[in-house]
């Protein structure tokens, strides 16, 4: 996949933003409520335009909540789980849009493998998992513009070079089919699952998937359980803050 990747034609956006729409949930979790813990979850797609300098416009539409327990949502209402707002219309100035720090201080990116690599540890990724480092690299390297082919190349080479993922290919939760590259974490008999999802004929990243097996530790869900979940729905290049591809 790497090899037919580095393949692939440079791309040349010639617009001034690039346009992404995404899709997804998060669980939010309050420990100190009545009952000892209460999750919700709110389905937000995020569309955003961002420019060459890191500053544009950023949207997003709220849908309704998601309560494991139902008879918990007036606990996680009243714990700041739900904002209650439906729509976020935010623009920013250059080097101001969300998600650059701390890539922005390390770029530009090598698309050398192992030069790669090094730049990446450099950076705490969540949970220090390796999936979630390249997968933020992309995603911050493509929210301005094209990846060049050959640091998606690098990037997936990085990831078979890592110990302990496995491949697979998937279809995700709106239909696309995709690599997914999964990496585990086992403590107190709980599993935490991380998949990264790429687009195989590009190799762009698609999204991203946590899911909890075993022991659900204080967490207060039935497992397996999905934890959180995004996908990317569409990018492309677009003259304006208010145009879509």
């Amino acid at each position: 996949m790497a090899e037919r990747v580095a393949a692939l034609p440079e791309e040349h956006s010639g617009e001034s933003y690039q346009y992404s729409k995404t899709w997804g949930w998060w669980l939010n979790t309050a420990g100190d409520v009545p009952g000892g813990v209460a999750n919700a979850a709110v389905p937000t797609v995020t569309e955003s335009w961002v420019d060459e300098q890191g500053g544009g416009r950023k949207l997003s539409t709220y849908g309704d909540p998601i309560f494991p327990n139902p008879d918990q949502e007036k606990e996680a209402r009243e714990a700041g789980l739900v904002s209650g707002k439906k729509i976020d219309d935010a623009e920013y100035g250059p080097g101001r849009f969300p998600g650059g720090s701390p890539w922005q201080e390390i770029e530009p990116f090598a698309q050398n493998p192992d030069r790669l690599w090094r730049q990446l540890k450099k950076v705490n990724w969540e949970g220090g998992q390796i999936v979630v480092g390249v997968s933020d690299m992309l995603t911050y390297e493509s929210r301005s513009g094209p990846i060049a082919p050959g640091l998606r190349a690098a990037a997936l080479l990085v990831l078979a070079d890592a110990p302990g993922l496995r491949v697979s290919t998937t279809t995700t939760w709106k239909g696309s089919k995709v690599v997914a590259v999964t990496q585990e974490e086992v403590w107190k008999g709980s599993t935490m699952r991380t998949s990264v999802f790429f687009d195989p004929e590009t190799g762009y990243p698609m999204g991203s998937e946590e899911a909890l097996f075993g022991n659900p530790l204080k967490l207060n869900v039935r497992v397996p359980a999905t934890l959180a979940v995004t996908e990317t729905l569409k990018r492309g290049a677009v003259s304006t803050t208010d145009e879509r591809p």
